[in-house]
């Protein structure tokens, strides 16, 4: 039998390998000594075991096996049993989480990953750019089509919405894409450049999904979905209703879970194994560097989970919060050339225009090379 093994972590306890061994029954079959003797054989498949545990530091960390039947093949499944009713302890934080093929195969993972993303965007060696709408609540649709045509003539590789954008009756989401369409037409026409328009998606899981039908008729090839919010298995729904697209991800109300070193769950797994087997092609989440910074370690690890070898294709991280130009080349020597550049302030506060300020990352994403060399010396 398969096992999904998951790694904790808790406040050190003399009394730990009691703990365990009742998080090992708890989470798999409820009861152990309680039932009769008649039940045992037929539910001892179902329970769990509890693994090693040592000391580190305050911490204790342990691992249980769940068997794999125990878990139906979807995000939601697994977070509830790994570690629904646990989160309520306040004080224990699922660290890790070792998935055997036999569950992993079950999942689609990325339409695109990062070779689909490269391919669509005809771009090699150097890291992607993409630029964020700001004030976008109220905007007219000639506003909007003004900021968009100067951000894409910067030379950026994407644009996207701001997650926060709900107020679009000035500008809706079909006349949004017509015109970015449009725009990213005219662009390639002129100068060989390809590129996306990533629409905000948002309301309850049924309006997202008619939401994005609609759009992928209009002509929309990505969007934008606080997952978090709605559920990450509402990204392989997305892909159901608009196959190809391409997915990115907001970490929004994410924070509650990632923040804290002593309880939630490892911004790895959360940020990264999770949403890449659940179909984000692109991962935004806290740099190591900005106004909401995540430890660097950390966001290491989730640019690893996402790009690692796997049945699934590689997904592309997007380190974000306050990147400008002057922590590029810190940002590639940490992350390598498969990585997203993602910034608003960086390109609308720029003092020569918005235009200038997307031309300012692009030209530093073309010196990935030479940077990555002054970088090392």
């Amino acid at each position: 039998m398969d096992y999904i093994t998951a790694g904790y972590r808790v406040p050190w306890d003399d009394n730990l390998a009691k703990k365990a061994e009742a998080i090992a029954v708890g989470m798999t079959v409820g009861s152990w000594t309680d039932l009769p003797d008649t039940k045992k054989p037929h539910l001892r498949r179902f329970l769990g075991e509890a693994g090693a545990i040592r000391h580190d530091g305050e911490s204790g960390v342990f691992e249980i096996r769940y068997p794999v039947d125990n878990v139906k093949p979807s995000i939601s499944s697994l977070l509830t049993v790994m570690f629904g009713k646990l989160s309520l302890d306040g004080q224990i934080r699922l660290e890790s989480l070792d998935l055997p093929a036999s569950y992993t195969r079950n999942f689609s993972g990325p339409a695109l990953g990062i070779p689909g993303i490269r391919k669509k965007l005809a771009v090699r060696g150097r890291p992607l750019v993409m630029s964020i709408f700001k004030s976008e609540n109220g905007r007219t649709l000639s506003e909007f089509r003004e900021a968009f045509e100067e951000q894409i003539g910067g030379g950026v590789d994407l644009v996207k919405d701001d997650e926060i954008f709900m107020a679009d009756e000035a500008a809706p989401l079909r006349d949004r894409i017509l015109a970015a369409e449009e725009g990213l037409a005219r662009r390639e026409a002129h100068t060989g450049q390809k590129g996306f328009y990533i629409p905000v998606l948002s309301g309850t899981p049924k309006e997202v999904l008619v939401q994005a039908e609609e759009a992928a008729e209009a002509g929309a090839k990505g969007f934008l979905i606080a997952a978090y919010t709605l559920g990450l298995d509402i990204l392989s729904d997305l892909q159901a209703v608009a196959p190809g697209a391409l997915l990115v991800l907001h970490p929004a109300f994410s924070g509650g879970q990632v923040a804290s070193p002593s309880y939630g769950i490892h911004p790895a797994l959360y940020l990264g194994l999770l949403p890449r087997l659940a179909g984000a092609d692109v991962v935004l989440y806290p740099s190591p560097y900005g106004s909401v910074a995540m430890p660097r370690d950390e966001s290491l690890k989730v640019a690893q989970e996402l790009r690692t070898p796997a049945v699934q294709a590689p997904a592309l991280p997007g380190p974000s919060a306050g990147i400008h130009v002057g922590i590029l080349p810190q940002l590639f020597r940490d992350f390598g050339s498969d990585v997203i550049i993602n910034a608003g302030g960086a390109v609308h506060g720029h003092p020569e225009g918005t235009r200038a300020g997307a031309q300012a990352l692009r030209d530093a994403a073309d010196r990935y090379q030479d940077i990555i060399g002054e970088v090392t010396l």
